[in-house]
């Protein structure tokens, strides 16, 4: 006789989400945790992807529309990466500046598909909020494991 197990993951609540990502915004912590995610994505054969935006190019007195400052700026932008990932996606803003994503069991196809959505919704960001259209370009970067021979290196150096 088989068993049906049937899992219902809890969503996380609000208090949780806001929780992981304070914790993750240490680069400390948000290092180790990729590092344990390749470790075990190796062992298991398992996907872990990462995403990488830099927003150097952004100078928050004189770039942000309306002087609303450079850490408002990126609180917002946060708000708005945070509502088009899953609960479990793991956002850390490094010195903010540079915002990366560690996507858990998200092959290369999840990880281009986020990319799209993310180009979009961070243009229109941009738009909105920054005045030289200069600026309004945000490079982005996926890195996947296992998909790509290779990677891994590069995963691990940008972490770096």
């Amino acid at each position: 006789m088989l068993y049906s197990m049937d899992y219902q993951i809890m969503p996380m609540s609000r208090k949780d989400t806001n929780d992981m990502d304070r914790l993750y915004s240490d680069v400390r912590a948000f290092k180790i945790r990729t590092q344990e995610e390749l470790r075990r994505a190796r062992r298991y054969a398992a996907f872990v992807s990462l995403i990488s935006m830099d927003f150097s190019h952004i100078n928050g007195d004189e770039d942000i529309e309306n002087s609303v400052g450079l850490d408002k700026f990126m609180k917002s932008l946060h708000q708005l990466i945070r509502s088009s990932i899953r609960d479990t996606d793991i956002i850390n803003l490094t010195g903010g500046k540079k915002l990366l994503l560690l996507l858990i069991d998200t092959p290369m196809q999840g990880a281009d598909a986020l990319v799209d959505r993310l180009q979009k919704a961070v243009r229109y960001f941009m738009c909105n909020n920054v005045k030289s259209p200069y600026n309004w370009r945000v490079p982005i970067k996926r890195y996947c494991f296992p998909e790509s021979p290779g990677e891994e290196i590069n995963l691990q150096s940008i972490i770096e």
